[in-house]
C-alpha cells in the first residue's frame, strides 16, 4: 500500500472539499440557481465539480510520482468513502431529512450526484493510465 499517495491524496481531498464549498454555496446557490433554477444550477455545478475533480487527480498524480494501478484505486475508494461519510454525515448532522439528500442522486430528473461520486473514485485512475503525470517516459 502506498502510504505516501493516500496520506497526500487525503491532503488533496480536504483541499477539493473547500473548493467544493465554494462551488456549491456561492456559484451554484448565489448565481447559477437565480438565473437558471435549481435543477440547471445542480448541472453546471456538477458537471464544474467533475472536471475539477479531474484536475486535483491530475496534480496529485504528478506531484506523487511513484504509484501502481492498484494504489490508484485505492485512493479512489478513500476519496469515494470520505466524500460520502463527508456528505452523509454532515447532511444528517444538521438535520437534513434524507429525502432532501436523497433528490440529487436522481439522475432520471437530470441529477448529476451519482456521476460526481463516480468521479471520485475513477478520476485517479483515469487520469494515471491515460495521462501518466509524474512518470518518466523512456522512449
Amino acid at each position: 500500500m502506498n502510504t505516501r499517495l493516500l496520506s497526500t491524496a487525503f491532503r488533496v481531498w480536504l483541499m477539493e472539499t473547500l473548493v467544493s464549498g465554494f462551488n456549491f454555496f456561492i456559484l451554484m446557490n448565489l448565481i447559477y440557481e437565480p438565473a437558471w433554477g435549481p435543477l440547471v444550477a445542480h448541472q453546471v455545478g456538477m458537471t464544474t465539480r467533475i472536471v475539477y475533480i479531474l484536475v486535483f487527480a491530475y496534480l496529485l498524480l504528478r506531484y506523487v510520482k511513484e504509484y501502481e494501478t492498484q494504489d490508484l484505486v485505492h485512493v479512489g475508494l478513500l476519496w469515494l468513502g470520505l466524500e460520502l461519510l463527508f456528505e452523509w454525515g454532515g447532511s444528517l448532522l444538521i438535520g437534513r431529512p434524507v429525502e432532501e439528500i436523497l433528490i440529487g442522486w436522481n439522475i432520471f430528473a437530470g441529477y448529476m450526484w451519482p456521476y460526481v461520486l463516480l468521479a471520485y473514485f475513477l478520476s485517479n485512475l483515469v487520469v494515471g493510465l491515460v495521462l501518466h503525470p509524474g512518470k518518466m517516459r523512456v522512449d
